[in-house]
């Protein structure tokens, strides 16, 4: 996602659940008072499960909100407000799912089917402008619902009674377990929701939670939060720590002194900093499911120039980048699929290797792409608008890639625009740039998860991307060869192909997340 938006992707989930609480002497304020501070690395756009587009806050909703399952570090799907893995048709057109029945919102409200029902809806429904209401496009008259033919509400789910949902699929989808994980269909209290209307998710008050932690101090635009233990959580047992602290830190060489000072338990590395503590007993790193990319807005028509798209990706050197400039483990790709992900169903062999898209670094092919693109297009100058957040990490990147673009594309000005990610979101849905720098997380463990975002129409397709051959690609990947584990994998090796071959983008790196983080999280 630009959440990521998934569970393989989250810094702390489970983690923070069930987190010891020692008495160390290093960071022990933390630990005698049972607490963890965090430092963030963005503020939270939105606590409304309907609404979140990007990781930060996703990994917040996990904190606060619980799923029907959750899958584990190896994508393996467990239930959570289910009982047990669904029951599934052999057709793999009806799921139905039992819910445990002592679960309760953190007002005493019992948390039942009709709550899964009412997420759905709510996501289905134009109105409330969901990004996400995609992923509904596999579920029963959801194709119709998003193009506005049918009622939301005929949306393929519903409650058999209190603890059983049944949810109707219009073609096999095999990767339902990992989807239904997502935070998108986390249920929703709808007597809450409807109550609050459009502030709903806006502010700590405007929140209702139903898992581990309940938040506070939080007004929707402050940089501290503090997440505390929600005793009507079906599993409070198991949640040791009583109190998450959270600030936002941009700053690495802040981050850095407040957690070697023992005031904060975590330090997110970047650049120099991953270098210095490489050997520090105390650094984590983490891969990612996370991709970095830019992306073109097509409703700029010199960036339907071919040879300009091309030019670009020719004068970025991706190595360059993760190695000399990001530094913390993330490693230069060109595929639009994060490795570790998606393995041949007959040698297991992964689909990054077997595909083997070649990284493009040529200054010189650049040049030469930059001048057949100025012939082309009847002019030698350009001013290219890029958008990016504005936290430390994505500012010298943002500063690398002007500076190879400028010096290789010579008459073309690179304007940054770095603003808080809140902010980058809304601009990227109001096509508001010329190029982002943006990222995707996979939200469930399917290639298609990645490779449906430049389905022409789809909702974070932001620059309009848009090709028949791709989509008719990708359509026999979700219907005919829905259940041909080997036809899928050449479907989407050929719509890896079209995307290459149409310099629709310019991936950059696969992320990857070195941290300073106390022992005992």
């Amino acid at each position: 996602m630009r959440l990521k938006k998934v569970m393989v992707g989250w810094l702390t989930g489970m983690a923070l659940i069930s987190a010891g609480c020692s008495q160390s002497s290093e960071n022990s304020k933390g630990a005698a008072e049972n607490k963890v501070v965090y430092a963030a690395p963005t503020e939270l756009s939105t606590l409304d499960s309907s609404l979140v587009q990007d990781i930060n806050a996703a990994n917040y909703l996990g904190h606060l909100q619980e799923g029907l399952f959750w899958e584990d570090e190896k994508n393996e799907v467990h239930p959570s407000l289910a009982k047990e893995l669904p029951e599934i048709s052999k057709d793999g057109k009806l799921v139905k799912i039992k819910l445990r029945e002592d679960a309760k919102w953190a007002n005493g409200d019992k948390i039942t089917a009709h709550d899964f029902v009412y997420a759905v809806q709510r996501l289905a429904n134009p109105k409330t402008g969901a990004s996400y209401s995609y992923l509904l496009e596999n579920f029963e008259n959801g194709p119709e619902i998003l193009k506005g033919q049918k009622d939301y509400q005929t949306i393929g789910v519903k409650a058999l009674d209190d603890y059983t949902i049944e949810i109707r699929l219009n073609r096999p989808t095999p990767y339902i377990n990992h989807l239904l994980a997502f935070v998108s269909f986390y249920p929703l209290n709808k007597k809450f929701v409807e109550e609050k209307g459009d502030q709903y998710g806006t502010s700590a008050e405007n929140v209702l939670a139903s898992g581990p932690y309940q938040i506070t101090e939080w007004d929707g635009s402050s940089n501290k939060w503090t997440l505390k233990k929600n005793p009507n959580f079906f599993a409070a047992d198991k949640v040791k720590v009583e109190t998450i602290e959270v600030q936002v830190m941009k700053e690495v060489s802040t981050n850095v002194n407040l957690f070697e000072a023992g005031k904060i338990d975590n330090a997110i590395l970047t650049g120099e900093t991953v270098k210095q503590f490489a050997d520090h007993p105390k650094a984590v790193k983490r891969e990612k499911a996370r991709l970095s990319y830019l992306e073109f807005n097509r409703k700029k028509d010199y960036l339907n120039n071919a040879k300009l798209r091309e030019a670009i990706d020719f004068a970025i050197d991706n190595k360059a980048l993760t190695q000399q400039i990001i530094g913390d483990g993330s490693v230069a790709t060109s595929t639009f699929l994060p490795k570790k992900f998606y393995f041949n169903p007959d040698t297991q062999k992964d689909f990054v290797d077997e595909v083997a898209v070649p990284e493009k670094a040529d200054g010189n092919k650049a040049k030469e792409l930059w001048e057949e693109a100025k012939k082309e297009l009847g002019k030698d100058q350009l001013t290219i608008r890029l958008l990016a957040d504005d936290d430390e990490k994505a500012k010298k990147e943002c500063q690398y890639i002007q500076g190879q673009i400028q010096n290789h594309l010579p008459g073309v000005q690179v304007e940054l625009v770095n603003v808080p990610k809140k902010n980058r979101l809304k601009q990227m849905k109001k096509q508001d740039f010329d190029l982002v720098l943006t990222e995707w997380g996979a939200d469930y463990a399917d290639a298609s998860n990645f490779y449906d975002l430049y389905k022409t129409g789809n909702a974070y397709n932001s620059g309009d991307y848009s090709n028949a051959e791709y989509d008719a690609i990708l359509a026999k990947a979700a219907n005919e060869d829905a259940l041909k584990p080997k036809e899928r994998w050449e479907d989407f090796k050929k719509a890896q192909k079209i995307l290459t071959d149409d310099h629709a983008l310019v991936v950059l790196y696969q992320a990857a997340e070195t941290q300073l983080r106390n022992p005992r999280l």
